[in-house]
């Protein structure tokens, strides 16, 4: 009578057993998951599984040194260089051409602010841009090289210092980026855009 007691307890111990080591995996599997906070790395950039706007620094970093086969790329860009290059265009280029940074220009002031709205608009559509640029790594520098000189007229937009010489400069920049892109075969034209909070 014990021993027949005894064998179904020695296949329930063996069930166990097995159970457990097939479980094992799926245990830890989860308890990685659960310690990189939800996040998922793409293509080098972190892009966080939390909904909300897009934060600069999934697209900064690095160009690398070889191509990707990012699909779309070269759509996406030229719709992302494009919207900078429509928002620098319509709220800097222009009210710097119709003297609207200078000296006793009439609304001054706000046009210096829709300015600056807009200068932070742009430099994130360029940093977006770069994100597709990366199968061209020069294409990826140079888009670099005009965010960081783009951020620097932002600053100065926002402290209002901007002169029509650091807006003329940075027209010759991007009519340079826009041949150098299509060369590379990303060609982009200048889009049409309202930047919220630049009216």
């Amino acid at each position: 009578m014990s021993s027949m007691i005894a064998r179904p307890a020695g296949r329930a111990s063996r069930w166990g057993i097995v159970l457990l080591v097939a479980l094992l995996p799926a245990v830890l599997l989860g308890a990685c998951n659960s310690s990189n906070g939800g996040s998922k790395t793409v293509q080098g950039a972190t892009a966080s599984s939390s909904t909300g706007t897009d934060d600069d620094s999934e697209y900064s970093g690095a160009c690398p040194t070889g191509g990707n086969s990012r699909a779309f790329a070269k759509t996406r860009f030229a719709v992302h260089a494009g919207l900078a290059l429509g928002a620098f265009h319509r709220y800097i280029y222009k009210p710097a051409k119709n003297g609207g940074f200078r000296s006793g220009a009439p609304k001054r002031k706000r046009t210096y602010a829709k300015a600056a709205v807009a200068g932070v608009f742009t430099v994130h559509e360029l940093k977006v841009a770069k994100k597709f640029a990366l199968a061209n790594p020069s294409l990826c520098n140079a888009v670099q090289s005009i965010s960081d000189k783009f951020n620097t007229l932002t600053g100065k937009l926002k402290n209002g210092t901007a002169t029509d010489a650091d807006i003329n400069s940075e027209e010759n920049l991007f009519t340079a980026f826009q041949q150098t892109a299509g060369q590379a075969g990303f060609g982009f034209t200048e889009k049409n855009v309202t930047v919220p909070g630049a009216g």
